[in-house]
C-alpha cells in the first residue's frame, strides 16, 4: 500500500509540475489572404493574383513592476512580422514571382494590398511598398527603406 501511494504521489506531481510548466509559445499560426486584381497591359486588361502568408513571432517582455519576483506576468509586445508574397501574374497554377517580406510590427499594426494602376502597393500602418507587376519588381519608398527587409526570388 505504501509503494502505491508513493507511485501515485510521484505521477501526480509529475502531471501538475508538467501543466505548470507549458506556455505558449508566442508564435502565431499562419494566415493567408488571397486577392485577384486586374492591370491593364498594352490596351488589355491583365489578371493576377497575389496570396499573402504570415506568421508572427512574439517576443517575450516581462512587467517592470513584477522585476525581481518568482513570478513574472508578461506584457503585450511587438511581433516579428513574416510574410510570404506570391503573385501569379500568368494565371497559371504556379505562382511566378516570391518575396519574403519582414519587418517589425506594432502590437496592432493595420497590413494592406491595395491595387495601383501598375500593380499593388503593400501598406503596414504609414509604410508603403510598392510592387511593380509589369516590370516585375518593387520600390521602397525613403521614409519606409529601414522598415521592410525583403528577399525576392522566382519559381522555376
Amino acid at each position: 500500500m505504501k509503494k502505491l501511494f508513493t507511485i501515485l504521489s510521484f505521477a501526480t506531481l509529475t502531471a501538475f509540475a508538467g501543466y505548470g510548466q507549458s506556455q505558449k509559445s508566442g508564435v502565431m499560426k499562419a494566415t493567408t489572404q488571397l486577392k485577384t486584381f486586374t492591370v491593364s497591359e498594352n490596351g488589355k486588361e491583365k489578371e493576377y493574383s497575389v496570396k499573402v502568408m504570415e506568421r508572427r513571432k512574439y517576443g517575450m517582455e516581462l512587467d517592470n513592476k513584477d522585476r525581481g519576483m518568482v513570478n513574472q506576468d508578461r506584457k503585450p509586445s511587438s511581433p516579428f512580422v513574416t510574410k510570404l508574397v506570391a503573385i501569379d501574374s500568368n494565371a497559371d497554377e504556379n505562382y511566378d514571382d516570391y518575396m519574403v517580406l519582414k519587418y517589425k510590427g506594432s502590437v496592432n499594426n493595420d497590413f494592406e494590398v491595395v491595387q495601383t494602376d501598375k500593380g499593388f502597393d503593400i501598406k503596414v500602418d504609414d509604410k508603403t511598398m510598392h510592387y511593380n507587376v509589369l516590370e516585375n519588381n518593387y520600390i521602397v519608398k525613403k521614409k519606409s527603406k529601414n522598415f521592410f527587409i525583403i528577399e525576392e526570388f522566382e519559381s522555376k
